[in-house]
């Protein structure tokens, strides 16, 4: 009988690195649906559920769980969200009666979507455990979705060691390398000029940068937000700062309330968009000057594509690093230093030939070979301990 996986997926981060394993997974003759949730289905992040359904996926599921309610907070949001999720979620995966559910990351509406499928009876494999991002709440969901997962696909051996200390099967913990990295190499980039059609304003001279919230620590996002605004503009006179969107985190819609009404009031020197989507992310990435933030993405897929980045604050705290990233605490000084250091020509030139910490550019093939050999119904509903 052909295998049924169902891909969830809750925001553009996750379906950017997802993507390569849905087309793995087609290629080995695997019925494959996805069900869109969470900010993709949310005008904050501009429906990036149109970027999965652009990439010629012929099931998506959407289910709804993020109001459309300017009057609540994002705190508000976020529960409202995962309890809508836990409400909704079961409806749809007994309308797809999946083999097995793949999921991603530490989301909150990832954490329900692993709750859902655990007390569904869905066997889940987990994506991305192991990891420490100790700036962010993530950090415990990401160890609580290891829990309620039966398949684990880690992106180093370190990460393997963690998710295998925390109980689970070492048969079932697989290290099949940094997920962002897969197919890098084969990805077409857009030119510059493909590029400036999309954004529609000319890059000749730009920083990317994405700030998202640092959930352990309230305000400290918006800290980040203020102290760039504030300087690069001032250091920076002529290089465009192309911001895209923080995530729907608490803080989240504070910090792109900011970003747009800069954006408005300052349109020669700052640019802001919802979502680029993986590619148009990545190929903006190439031609930036450097890449600023404190996103996941900074640490393993920007270098991997030779840009130089500055990480800021202690959202990513946990993870290491290799030498074109510069970590910075959100301090002024420190951080126009950094940027200095980054946007030299001669720094660039300088990563090319630095290690490389992290890879992965089969890790979706692995990932789905592995998938279609596994004999699901062989896997019990009683998960036992495994002590180390």
């Amino acid at each position: 009988m052909q295998k049924h996986v169902v891909i969830i997926t809750s925001s553009r981060a996750e379906w950017g690195l997802l993507y390569p394993v849905y087309c793995e997974l087609k290629k080995l003759g695997i019925r494959t649906s996805v069900l869109a949730t969470g900010s993709h289905l949310h005008s904050q992040s501009g429906f990036s559920v149109n970027e999965i359904e652009q990439c010629d996926v012929k099931s998506v599921v959407k289910v709804y769980i993020t109001p459309e309610d300017p009057g609540l907070t994002d705190d508000q949001l976020m529960f409202r969200s995962m309890a809508n999720a836990i409400v909704g979620l079961p409806e749809a995966l007994q309308q797809l009666q999946p083999d097995l559910a793949i999921v991603l990351g530490d989301r909150y509406e990832i954490l329900a979507a692993a709750l859902t499928c655990r007390l569904s009876g869905v066997r889940l494999a987990h994506i991305s455990g192991g990891e420490l991002t100790l700036g962010a709440f993530d950090d415990q969901l990401r160890h609580c979705i290891t829990k309620l997962s039966d398949i684990h696909f880690t992106a180093t051996g370190e990460y393997r060691r963690r998710v295998i200390q925390l109980g689970e099967n070492p048969g079932m913990v697989y290290n099949v390398g940094e997920l962002a990295l897969s197919g890098l190499s084969r990805l077409r980039y857009k030119n510059i000029a493909e590029l400036e059609a999309i954004i529609q304003r000319p890059l000749k001279d730009f920083f990317l940068l994405t700030v998202h919230p640092e959930t352990c620590s309230p305000g400290a996002g918006l800290q980040i937000v203020e102290l760039l605004l504030d300087l690069l503009p001032k250091e920076f006179s002529d290089t465009l700062l192309l911001f895209t969107a923080a995530n729907a985190d608490p803080e989240g819609n504070e910090i792109n309330a900011i970003l747009a009404e800069r954006a408005v009031c300052e349109p020669s020197k700052i640019h802001f968009v919802k979502s680029l989507g993986r590619l148009n992310y990545l190929s903006a990435a190439r031609y930036a000057r450097c890449v600023i933030g404190n996103s996941s993405s900074g640490i393993a897929e920007i270098p991997a594509v030779g840009t130089p980045v500055v990480n800021i604050g202690r959202r990513q705290l946990g993870r290491p690093h290799g030498r074109a990233v510069i970590s910075v605490a959100c301090s002024g000084d420190e951080i126009v230093d950094a940027v200095k250091k980054a946007a030299d020509p001669k720094f660039r030139e300088v990563i090319k030939s630095s290690e490389k910490l992290y890879a992965g550019e089969d890790a979706a093939v692995k990932i789905s070979e592995i998938i279609a050999l596994l004999d699901f119904k062989r896997i019990s509903r009683e998960k036992v301990f495994f002590d180390c």
